[in-house]
């Protein structure tokens, strides 16, 4: 084992100590809170995550079809996705991209071919993700200074997101490990068409996060459209921290700092080990779907 994965682990573990510790501490507190707990709204919450899922594979699966020009079919996608997603919570961020470029040649596609939709889609994905979540300084007065950093870390994102940024950065990566060049043949237009239809699908995982939230408690004094900036800024900031396999822990935290502002930190921080919980069950249930979805092999 790497001094890399010895360190990337026991921070996972010191930040699961931390937080169980904090519970432990305060537990008075969290026992003579309101918990609601209606299993309908929770319910309800697993669906629409389930389909929040659903909304960003689709869109993976029209990268596939638009920009890679491949046929592979939405339900073979589905599992792909799912079975890849496994090696986000080993140490590292590329395991679950590398189990992609594995299982789609199952179907004959290739890896240029899956580079380029990757590319779009992972632009697209995080990209919208850190536009809602700087969203969010705007509407927060606590924090609202922080906004032109903001802001100019977001210029500097739309440039990087062009065509002719990510064609010199992919293929001077793989100049170093001595592979051939690619054509990025994608529009700038298309990457923002694909950033407006992400942002879409953000909009059904912060719904869903909503819906979960009341399922435990009551949040009565808030503005809905800054609690929507909520879970894309932490989940950008979980994936950035590439020390946190699956941004365990980080988003946690992030998500008791800003939850903060509308309920006591312990509250805070019960919904965020319990959104981890709720993310990993319905996780869970896809890769259960996945496998049991025939790998068949088809060839172009």
């Amino acid at each position: 084992m790497s001094i890399k994965t010895i360190i990337k682990l026991l921070f996972i573990i010191t930040a699961l100590g931390f937080m169980s510790y904090y519970l432990v501490e305060n537990w008075s507190t969290l026992k003579g809170h309101h918990w609601q707990f209606d299993i309908k709204m929770l319910i309800l919450s697993s669906v629409l995550l389930w389909f929040a899922f659903l909304s960003a594979i689709s869109m993976l699966h029209l990268a596939f079809k638009r920009i890679a020009k491949t046929k592979i079919s939405l339900i073979q996608l589905f599992r792909v996705f799912n079975i890849a997603n496994l090696g986000r919570y080993l140490p590292g961020k590329i395991w679950n991209i590398l189990g992609m470029y594995y299982l789609v040649g199952e179907y004959g596609i290739s890896k240029k071919q899956t580079t380029l939709a990757i590319l779009a889609s992972e632009i697209s994905y995080k990209g919208s993700a850190l536009l809602i979540g700087i969203c969010y300084f705007i509407f927060s007065p606590l924090y609202r200074q922080y906004l032109p950093i903001m802001i100019a870390l977001l210029a500097c994102s739309l440039i990087f997101i062009h065509p002719k940024t990510i064609d010199k950065f992919v293929n001077y990566g793989l100049r170093l490990f001595k592979k051939p060049a690619i054509e990025i043949n994608f529009s700038y237009r298309t990457i923002l068409i694909f950033f407006l239809l992400y942002i879409n699908v953000w909009m059904i995982y912060s719904l869903a996060f909503y819906v979960f939230v009341n399922s435990l408690t009551s949040l009565e004094s808030i503005n809905i459209i800054q609690f929507f900036t909520i879970l894309p800024l932490c989940w950008v900031v979980g994936y950035i921290m590439i020390f946190a396999p699956g941004g365990i822990g980080v988003r946690e935290g992030m998500l008791v700092i800003i939850l903060g502002e509308f309920l006591p930190a312990e509250i805070a921080l019960v919904i965020a080990v319990f959104q981890r919980i709720w993310f990993s069950i319905v996780e869970g249930i896809n890769i259960v779907i996945s496998f049991a979805i025939p790998a068949k092999i088809k060839k172009e």
